[in-house]
Parts: C-alpha cells; sequence; structure tokens
C-alpha cells in the first residue's frame, strides 16, 4: 500500500524562489506509513560542489531524516528509475513537481514501475512537526588515538566497531533513564513513556508560564553518550593465548584526542526504545562520516596544522527542520566560507545573507534560558483582529536579537544608559545573525569607541552622559564596519510619516530601529501601517525596564508592545538610527 503523503509549508514557500528547469532530491521523515516531506536541495554541476551532493547532504540532516525523492521545477528531462536508485527510506518514490504558474504542485508515487498522481496531498506547518517529533541531541566525546597518516582509518573502525557495533549507551539526564543495546530489558516502551514526556510542544508560546519559543530558539532533549569501557568476557579459546608485543622504533606524529561529539535525531512520540537505539546510532554515525570528511579536507592542505572539528546546528530562515555542519574549531568565518557557498547553492539559498556562520547557531532552549537574557520578547506578543487586516501593512524585524535594558548586568544605568541598551540590542541582532563576533559592548566600551573616533572628550569616559541616535551610528559604522541610514522628524507627530520608510526598512533590511527623542530612547521592531486611514503603529521594544528577565511582565506591563503615534511627544524631535545589512554570507 502507497503511503500517505504530507509536505511541510516552508517547503513550499522556499520552492517559489527556485529557477525553472532546476532538478533535485526531497528529504523526509517516514513513520507510520505516513511520508512528511521535510526540505530539498538541488543539482548543481559547479566543481565547488563535488563533495556536497545528495548523498552527503544528508548527513548533514538529523537522523530519521532521509533522501526520499526526486524535485522538478519546471520542465525538466531525467530518467526517473536511475534517480530513484538512491533512494531506501520507502519502497515508493516520490516525484514532486512544481510550477511557477498558478504555484501548482504535482507529486506522484513511483508503484510498479510506474508514477501514480497523489489525490490526498496534507500541507502541514511547524507547529504540527513539533506536536508529532522531537529532536534529541546527543552530546559527548569520543577519544582517539591515531597517527596523522591513519586518522581516517581509526575513524572509520571507531565508528564500524564502536558505535555503530552497540558497544555504546545513551543517558537521559533530565529524567535519569537509561538506553543500552539490550532490547530485552526495554519492555518495547514508547519514548514518550520512557522520558516520561506527556506533551512536548504546546504552541510556541506560554506568556502566563513565561515560556517563549522564538523561531531561531529550539527544543530539544538532551542525552549523553556513554561508553562501553571494561571487556567483554574472553571465550575459551582465546584464555590460552599469550599476547605478542611488537615494538617497532621509527619516528611518527600522533594525534591522541577527544572528539566533540553533537547530534540530533528527529524522533516520533511513540518510536519504541528499541527502535530508538537504532536511531540515536544513527545519528552518531552520520555525526562521525562529518568529522571524517572534516579530517579529510584538512589533510588535503598539507601546509595547515589539523584542527579538531566541530559540529555545529542550523536553522536557516524558512526551514522548518535543523541541519548539522562540522567546521575545524578555531576557524573563522573567512575560512569555512568556500564550504558555506556551497551549502547556500546546493539548498538554493540566498547568496547576500548568511546562514551558517557561528553567529547563526541555533539556539537551545534550555542555553537560552541559562544566557539569562530574552530573545525576541515580541514574538509573544498575540497580534488583534484589525493588526490582521487586509488594508493594513505589517513588517518586523527580521532574525533574533537579545533583550537589552536598565540594571542589567549588574550595572545601575537607570535614568541615563536607554541609548546605550538600544545599541546593545541592535549588536546582539547582528551577533545572532552571524555578521560579527565581537562581543555586545559595555556602556564603558561604546564611551571608549566615541572617544577613539574623537566624537567625545576623554573626560566621557565612565561618565553618565547620554547618548542619542548619531552617537549610535558612529558606534555601529565603527565596531562593525556597517553603514546607517537616519530619519528625522521635527516633532511627534511628524513620526508617523515617515511609515512607509519603516515598512521599507523592516522588508528590506530587518535591522532593529534606535529612536531618540526628548531624553529617551527607544528600540523600534517593527511597523503597522493601515494604507487607507493612515493610522500607524509601532512594534516598541523599551529599554526603561528595570526588573528582571520575567516575559509575562514585559509583556502585560507594556515593555513591549505595539503603540499608537500618540507614543510619541508632540513636542519632541525624533532622530532614527536605521542600521544597514551587509551583503555577504
Amino acid at each position: 500500500m502507497a503511503p500517505k503523503l504530507r509536505i511541510l509549508s516552508n517547503v513550499i514557500e522556499r520552492l517559489k524562489s527556485v529557477r525553472n528547469g532546476i532538478t533535485g532530491h526531497l528529504y523526509g521523515v517516514m513513520y507510520n506509513n505516513t511520508l512528511t516531506v521535510l526540505t530539498f536541495s538541488v543539482n548543481v554541476s559547479d566543481d565547488i560542489e563535488a563533495n556536497l551532493n545528495h548523498t552527503t547532504l544528508q548527513l548533514h540532516m538529523p537522523a530519521e531524516v532521509y533522501l526520499c525523492g526526486i524535485l522538478h521545477v519546471g520542465e525538466c528531462e531525467e530518467k526517473l528509475p536511475d534517480t530513484f536508485q538512491d533512494i531506501d527510506i520507502t519502497d515508493n518514490p516520490l516525484l514532486l513537481k512544481y510550477s511557477h504558474e498558478n504555484f501548482k504542485v504535482e507529486t506522484y508515487f513511483y508503484i510498479h514501475q510506474k508514477l501514480e498522481a497523489i489525490n490526498d496531498v496534507k500541507i502541514i506547518n511547524e507547529n504540527d512537526i513539533r506536536q508529532e517529533f522531537m529532536y534529541i541531541r546527543i552530546r559527548g566525546s569520543l577519544p582517539i588515538i591515531a597517527q596523522n597518516d591513519n586518522i581516517m582509518e581509526v575513524l572509520e573502525e571507531t565508528r564500524k566497531n564502536q558505535v555503530a557495533s552497540g558497544k555504546i549507551g545513551f543517558q537521559f539526564p533530565s529524567k535519569n533513564a537509561f538506553l543500552f543495546n539490550n532490547e530485552n530489558n526495554l519492555n518495547d516502551t514508547s519514548l514518550k513513556e520512557l522520558l516520561d514526556i506527556s506533551v512536548y510542544h504546546e504552541g510556541t508560546t506560554n506568556i502566563k508560564k513565561g515560556i517563549i519559543r522564538p523561531a531561531g530558539v529550539v527544543d530539544a532533549v538532551n542525552a549523553n553518550i556513554l561508553l562501553k569501557i571494561s571487556r567483554d568476557k574472553l571465550s575459551e579459546e582465546n584464555i590460552n593465548y599469550a599476547p605478542v608485543l611488537q615494538y617497532v622504533k621509527r619516528p611518527f606524529d600522533s594525534l591522541e584526542c577527544n572528539l566533540s561529539i553533537d547530534t540530533l535525531s528527529l524522533v516520533n512520540f511513540n518510536t519504541s526504545s528499541a527502535d530508538l537505539y537504532g536511531i540515536l546510532v544513527e545519528s552518531m554515525c552520520r555525526n562521525i562520516k562529518l568529522i571524517e570528511k572534516c579530517f579529510e579536507e584538512q589533510l588535503k592542505k598539507s601546509e595547515s596544522s589539523i584542527k579538531l572539528p566541530l559540529p555545529v546546528h542550523f536553522k536557516p530562515h524558512a526551514f522548518g527542520h535543523l541541519l548539522t555542519v562540522v567546521y575545524p574549531n578555531g576557524h573563522n568565518d573567512n575560512e569555512t566560507i568556500e564550504y558555506r557557498e556551497s551549502l547556500h547553492r546546493i539548498l538554493e539559498l540566498d547568496m547576500s545573507k548568511p546562514y551558517f556562520r557561528y553567529g547563526n547557531a541555533v539556539k537551545f532552549y534550555n542555553e537560552s534560558q541559562a544566557d539569562n537574557i530574552l530573545i525576541n520578547p515580541h514574538e509573544a506578543i498575540l497580534q488583534n483582529d484589525d493588526v490582521a487586516n487586509s488594508t493594513r501593512k505589517i513588517s518586523i524585524v527580521q532574525g533574533l536579537y537579545a533583550y537589552h535594558h536598565y540594571m542589567q548586568d549588574n550595572f545601575d544605568d537607570n535614568g541615563w544608559g536607554c541609548a546605550y541598551r538600544s545599541l546593545q540590542t541592535i549588536i546582539s541582532w547582528y551577533r545572532l545573525q552571524g555578521y560579527t563576533e565581537i562581543p555586545v559592548p559595555s556602556h564603558c566600551k561604546i564611551q571608549k569607541c566615541l572617544v577613539n573616533i574623537e566624537d567625545k572628550p576623554s573626560s566621557f569616559i565612565n561618565s553618565k552622559q547620554w547618548i542619542g541616535s548619531t552617537e549610535v551610528g558612529f558606534v555601529l559604522e565603527s565596531l562593525l564596519g556597517i553603514s546607517v541610514k537616519v530619519l528625522c522628524a521635527s516633532t511627534g507627530e511628524e513620526v508617523s510619516t515617515l511609515a512607509t520608510n519603516l515598512l521599507h526598512h523592516f522588508q528590506t533590511q530587518g535591522t532593529p530601529v534606535m529612536i531618540g527623542g526628548g531624553v529617551l530612547a527607544h528600540t523600534i521592531l517593527g511597523i503597522n501601517y493601515d494604507e487607507l486611514t493612515g493610522d500607524v503603529k509601532f512594534l516598541i521594544l523599551d529599554p526603561h525596564y528595570t526588573g528582571p528577565e520575567h516575559l509575562p511582565t514585559i509583556i502585560n506591563k507594556g515593555w513591549c508592545g505595539w503603540k499608537t503615534k500618540d507614543f510619541w511627544k508632540k513636542d519632541a524631535f525624533y532622530n532614527m538610527c536605521l542600521p544597514q545589512r551587509p551583503v555577504c554570507i
């Protein structure tokens, strides 16, 4: 019987920007005779992508996500039986045809050497995935002892003889549960029962409980790797043999290290514990294969020293799933640009924005909570009906930022530091989008920067003097090397007349905007403009908040929320600093 078919809505949206005449591959997860398509890649012919094809790309996917079908955009010529031969997840490979005319999607299963149209296709969203599947993240280390000329052999032996053979176990610290390669002791319990999880994810936001899941923050169940240290009991036939030691005296370079393992699996709640063990082992094998490839690329460049590979997880904009990439530890973004360009091309990603820099690495919920600073609090705001009115245009900040406000970092800037905090929020945006790795500067660092560029006298350092949008622009240009645009309004009422400018800014640049007027500074995160009536609402992040990182208070008390034009003082002069997004990957 042919499986049921579901397609993640993110796939359809991404296909809208793919050129005609392109072929590619589909990837998805199969569970309970239902194939869920999560993502796709496109075929590229450049030499730079020689080491990154649909087979190796699958290694970057979470375990359980497999090659499941073929993609045709527009009119394509291809021998289907040949293209289906690498698909193992299903006996009925999928063909998806997409046409830009009316955004038409056609789907077919390849059954008994024939293409059969699928009439019942369900389009689902990310929240539907979260209701059925969870990410399991395994972290730990593998001890490796090798010589420079046999690193690859040692890694392969470790993968096959230690991991794939079942000589590892897993611990789930949240429930102190253990999983070993012993199906008789598992009683075939489901993942939900094993971890005592009733509901994994109820939506993205629960303001009453202070819970927020921004688009770039991901839930995952953590697991640790347990290595088998003790040896198996020797068999009778081996006991009588004496060990043999061979000594060869020669110089050689050795490598002894602990390899960092950081894997992901996308697992259905009802997966049995017995099946779960195999899935987690597969995720580790994928991780080690990526590490092998990272070592292999470094060994080709004999003049460079070998760096230990480091797995990093990403969730590019508009993707509904995570990807894992392994980089040499310590390599900067310039050193990884060639591989990142390959990923952009095969995944048909925008070549003007970074998605796989270190700064783009996904934040996991438990880690973001530990940072003790809120990420994207505006996503907790429930939009009311008039916001979604057809005559209104809405444009919101793109990506992630951290909410910086008064009294954070045990630093008392109450009454004078609002513009500094708005600037910190803006710089956090550039960090979290991967444009810079510089730390968010302190007030003193900001003041020193203005002194260094001779905008302020040396007495400005360690003072409590205000800064405005002009100084914010100077610091951004100096520390980040970016350009800014400035909008001016002679009165508070005039701020509303700049609504179309702000709409364009958030649509094209997507950065937070700092606005200063009178003695106050705020951060604008979005604009809501009614073309018919001229009514304007501003999404404001207020740096004057002095309390703890408590989401319900921040939202319910209006420290982050929509404000009308009356929010601006009629007799104040306002300047807006609009930071520009660099064009790079």
